[in-house]
């Protein structure tokens, strides 16, 4: 009888360990180590494991899965993007790449577990599908054919943020996403006289007018005549080393001939941050800041005002941007801020001048 009760209990607690693996989609039971190929620039951890591999291991986009990497332990998402907030960490299949990495978004994943080439990274699914709605309604991905978009401002997104004044766009200089003869062309056009580059350092630069692919010559004109001031800012907005960067280069239009151009490579995050501090010192509203940000997400991508997918970006992207500048608190409500004194506070907080910065104003009226 004792034996039988015996026999009871233990096929119960099999019962039970099979019934929790299926809940969580066998979490647990797959699992990869790979090593550090490459730090990335911005601190990122790129594998030897290459996204094709890490699938076929049994990860799927959306899933959670725990990473131990040097002083780093934790359970994080999957995604291909940047689908989390500022400081958050993911496992990144970036469209486009061959392997997948380890990344904080706008932070330097590395720096922080303490590790370097070579050094080995396991994966470990922990729930299956755990992100998977986050990764549905965020998974953006656009293509670099001129074929799939409406026209050449579109494809380069390029545009007006002060008409005959102050534009954006996608790099006119790297062509490395095609677009830089379109984007090049269109500055040209537009009568474009000094630009802030917040993407590349002067040797990036000269590196580039020396490929083989280069293709844009009213660009090199510029810089050839003292109009480029090249930035090469980090990707974190947030960054002390970030706010430098904008105060020099705002300071660096506010001493040159308009109409100004400001560029990152996509035209997207770091432009869109600089636009947006331009904007409200020019008295735009917050209504109007968003909806300028949001294009680039239209041109890339159709997300149309109005949708899910829409509000979370802005919601996530432009509107915490505000909150930085405004120093405000993740999530807090913007309604009372007077976001035009939040961006000059903000500009000579971090070292602008305020001669430069209503000379900038007045020129941009």
């Amino acid at each position: 009888m004792r034996r039988m009760l015996s026999l009871g209990l233990v096929l119960l607690m099999i019962l039970v360990v099979f019934s929790a693996q299926a809940e969580n989609g066998n979490a647990g039971a797959v699992s990869i180590t790979g090593k550090v190929a490459e730090i990335e620039k911005y601190g990122h951890a790129r594998l030897d494991v290459t996204i094709e591999d890490f699938n076929s291991a049994g990860f799927t986009l959306g899933d959670i899965v725990t990473v131990t990497a040097g002083s780093y332990s934790g359970d994080i998402p999957y995604f291909n993007g940047y689908y989390i907030d500022r400081g958050e960490y993911m496992v990144r299949a970036y469209p486009g790449h061959t392997n997948i990495a380890v990344c904080i978004n706008y932070g330097k994943f590395a720096e922080t577990a303490g590790i370097g080439v070579g050094d080995p990274v396991t994966i470990t699914l922990k729930e299956k599908g755990g992100a998977l709605f986050v990764q549905e309604i965020n998974n953006l991905v656009y293509t670099d054919e001129r074929a799939d978009y409406a026209s050449d401002v579109v494809f380069a997104n390029f545009r007006a943020v002060l008409d005959g004044k102050l534009y954006r766009s996608a790099t006119p200089v790297n062509n490395s996403r095609g677009r830089a003869a379109f984007a090049d062309a269109l500055i040209s056009e537009a009568g474009i006289k000094t630009v802030m580059n917040l993407i590349n350092t002067d040797a990036e630069l000269a590196g580039g007018f020396a490929s083989q692919e280069f293709s844009s010559p009213y660009y090199k004109s510029l810089y050839e005549a003292g109009q480029v001031i090249a930035l090469g800012l980090p990707a974190d907005y947030a960054a002390d080393v970030f706010a430098d960067g904008v105060v020099k280069g705002l300071t660096f239009l506010s001493e040159n001939e308009m109409p100004y151009l400001v560029h990152c490579t996509e035209g997207k995050e770091r432009t869109g941050f600089t636009c947006m501090l331009i904007e409200a010192l020019m008295g735009m509203s917050k209504e109007e800041i968003v909806a300028d940000y949001m294009i680039s997400y239209a041109n890339y991508y159709g997300i149309e005002a109005g949708t899910d997918r829409y509000e979370m970006i802005a919601e996530k992207n432009i509107r915490e941007m505000m909150r930085t500048v405004a120093g405000l608190e993740k999530g807090a409500s913007l309604e009372d801020t007077d976001i035009q004194a939040a961006a000059e506070a903000y500009l000579l907080n971090h070292g602008m001048t305020e001669a430069a910065l209503r000379t900038l104003q007045e020129k941009l009226k």
